[in-house]
């Protein structure tokens, strides 16, 4: 059992870029979406205690879960064991994708507002 959770944010109007990301890596890109998804096991595992190379502080309250083939998960964290996905990639560039970092900003905003749960108890 792990000790951290992992969550997908999806907005108050159902629309979640992390969650159409992959379900388009399972339909294309299988074992990156398998990859995805031992980065978020990592994440869970350790925590606060995972570290470069693993994950890197990017902006503000978003941190970066990283692989060395280029995949970027972009997160927050919400309290002290969950952790919310917001944004993800395959990256061709060495900069984060600016509209990627955004809408993490802004998914951690509306989710520190309360907008997030009061949504889903709906």
């Amino acid at each position: 059992m792990s000790q951290y959770e992992v969550e997908l944010y999806e907005d108050e109007d159902g629309n979640s870029q992390i969650k159409t990301w992959l379900y388009e890596l399972q339909r294309k890109q299988p074992k990156v979406r398998a990859k995805v998804a031992r980065m978020f096991e990592k994440l869970e595992s350790l925590g606060y205690e995972l570290k470069m190379p693993h994950c890197k502080h990017v902006q503000g309250p978003i941190w970066e879960l990283r692989n060395p083939d280029g995949i970027r998960v972009y997160y927050f964290r919400a309290g002290k064991q969950v952790f919310v996905a917001a944004a993800g990639e395959v990256k061709k560039e060495d900069d984060a994708d600016s509209a990627l970092l955004q809408y993490a900003l802004k998914a951690h905003k509306e989710y520190s507002q309360g907008n997030y749960d009061e949504k889903k108890a709906d």
